[in-house]
C-alpha cells in the first residue's frame, strides 16, 4: 500500500478523510485510529505474504493491539500511543526493501 509515493499519498489522504469524517460526526479520533489500525493490519499482512518479511509480524501485532484497545474503549492516551506506534511502523524506510536472503553455505568446503 505504501510502496510508491503515489500510493502513500492516496492512503494518507483516505486515512485523513475518514478521520475528519469521524470528528465531524462526533466520534473524535476513534475513526482515525480505526483506519490506521486497518491500514497497519493490511499492509503488514501483505508484507508477510508478498515480501516474506517476517519482521512485519511486529507491525501486525501492533495493529491487533490497537484494534483490541479500540474495542475495549481503553484509555485515550494509551490508544493514541499505540496508534502513533502503528504510524511509525508504517513510515520507516526499511519496510519497502525486499527481504534479504543469506547465501547458502558452501557444501564443498
Amino acid at each position: 500500500m505504501l510502496t510508491t509515493r503515489g500510493r502513500a499519498v492516496v492512503t494518507t489522504a483516505a486515512t485523513l478523510e475518514v478521520g475528519i469524517a469521524g470528528w465531524y460526526l462526533g466520534h473524535g479520533p476513534e475513526w482515525l485510529w480505526a483506519m490506521l489500525a486497518a491500514i497497519t493490519l493490511m499492509d503488514c499482512a501483505l508484507g508477510i505474504v508478498r515480501r516474506r518479511s517476517y519482521a512485519d509480524l511486529a507491525g501486525l501485532e501492533l495493529g491487533a493491539v490497537l484494534v483490541a484497545l479500540l474495542a475495549r474503549s481503553a484509555d485515550g492516551l494509551l490508544t493514541a500511543a499505540v496508534a502513533a506506534s502503528c504510524a511509525a511502523w508504517l513510515i520507516r524506510p526499511e519496510r519497502q526493501e525486499p527481504a534479504r536472503r543469506r547465501a547458502a553455505p558452501d557444501a564443498t568446503a
